[in-house]
């Protein structure tokens, strides 16, 4: 369970890599079919599956697509056909040797209690968005001392400024402010939001941008500084642009933020 890019698709990829034994991976959003009766039938499949490949993981992302509570009114199919037959078959799973079931989650308060009670789904597992330390070390995994650099300037060096700028808690990475229940006016900041997936995106756009300027003047373009601050800035106002559009309770609880936390969205002063 966690906000959106913080790895955790790829936490059950690595275990299934570590343990060396096939891995089934579905997005619940395929299982919604339109006709009534389809999506309960993916999901027999699936765990008919994984017991001939057995030992194996089943892994489910965006399991509150799937596994709404019954009840909800959000999908006649969700909640009359497919959570039961999820649920017959995860209680299948003790008779089935070496099958395991993984799911990941955003939105863990929409997934039916039934599913996550003791003896199914109960192990909850916390991702937590990166901290400046370990920024610093998935920013690593892709900005590399093999990259066309600025001469002189080492990729730690580089990571250490990038890291420093994405982290500021100042007026150039405030994102909005955002009310909670109790109508108390907080501020939000690019840090609060940063994932994995935009630590990566950081460093996409910058090399993007090496191989376009190398294009257009026809001469080696050089990672350094200024194309990692543009590339920070580039990713900040498309995320405050994205913060200002959501609709503020979804956002908050996507997000990580507590029920209650986010009731409205203000912009900055620009």
């Amino acid at each position: 369970v966690g906000p959106p890019g913080t790895g955790k698709t790829l936490l059950a990829k690595a275990v299934a890599g570590e343990a060396k034994v096939p891995f089934f991976s579905i997005s619940g959003s395929e299982f919604v079919e339109m006709f009534v009766g389809m999506g309960a039938a993916k999901v027999r499949d699936l765990f008919k599956q994984a017991g001939e490949k057995a030992p194996c993981i089943v892994f489910i992302d965006e399991m509150d697509s799937l596994l709404r509570t019954r009840g909800s009114g959000v999908s006649s199919d969700v909640e009359t056909t497919i959570v039961p037959q999820f649920l017959s078959e995860l209680d299948g799973v003790e008779s089935l040797d070496n099958v395991m079931v993984v799911g990941a989650s955003n939105r863990i308060d929409m997934i039916d209690p039934a599913v996550l009670r003791p003896g199914r789904l109960d192990v909850k597992i916390r991702v937590e968005r990166p901290k400046a330390k370990q920024a610093e070390q998935i920013i690593r995994h892709y900005l590399t001392d093999d990259l066309p650099l600025t001469p002189g300037i080492e990729a730690k060096a580089l990571t250490s400024v990038l890291v420093a700028d994405i982290y500021a808690v100042s007026e150039h990475r405030h994102l909005c402010d955002v009310c909670d229940e109790h109508g108390q006016w907080s501020p939000v900041y690019l840090a609060d939001v940063v994932s994995g997936a935009v630590l990566k995106n950081v460093v996409d756009r910058a090399k993007t941008k090496a191989v376009k300027i190398s294009i257009e003047s026809a001469e080696p373009a050089a990672i350094g500084v200024n194309l990692l601050a543009k590339a920070v800035q580039e990713e900040f106002e498309e995320t405050r642009d994205a913060v200002l559009d959501a609709d503020p309770v979804q956002w908050g609880r996507i997000n990580g933020f507590e029920a209650g936390h986010v009731t409205r969205i203000r912009p900055t002063a620009q």
